[in-house]
């Protein structure tokens, strides 16, 4: 009831709750999409079609930037990692996926350990 006494029409309600739910989601998920700056034309032709189901499963609920600026380094913890965001509901990942998933992830992260290693030497 609006304080004057005069009901809202139904309709006007669902309108609202439409567009509360429209920003919900768009807030949720908000580099759906994105590459994170990852230049996919620079990983290897066998690695691109990894990182192509790695960036269409992973990028629907999270940026790409998360799971590549992780540090993570160890196979064993992507390999469980994987397995949890396997199991969100909406992922979207199958089982299927995690193979390509993990392999992109070994891929980028020896890279990563190798950038480190780089690094810690110039010092």
């Amino acid at each position: 009831m609006i304080p004057d006494g005069r009901a809202r029409p139904v309709r006007a309600w669902l309108v609202i709750a439409s567009a509360v739910a429209f920003v919900l989601a768009v807030v949720g998920c908000p580099s759906a999409g994105r590459d994170d700056g990852l230049d996919v034309t620079k990983l290897p032709s066998d690695v691109q079609g990894d990182y192509a189901v790695f960036a269409q499963r992973c990028s629907k609920c999270h940026s790409l930037s998360r799971p590549l600026e992780s540090g993570i380094t160890e196979d064993a913890y992507w390999v469980a990692y994987v397995a949890k965001m396997r199991r969100q509901p909406g992922s979207g990942i199958s089982r299927q996926d995690e193979v390509p998933i993990l392999r992109f992830l070994h891929y980028y992260s020896a890279g990563q350990l190798t950038r480190d290693d780089a690094k810690e030497g110039g010092r």
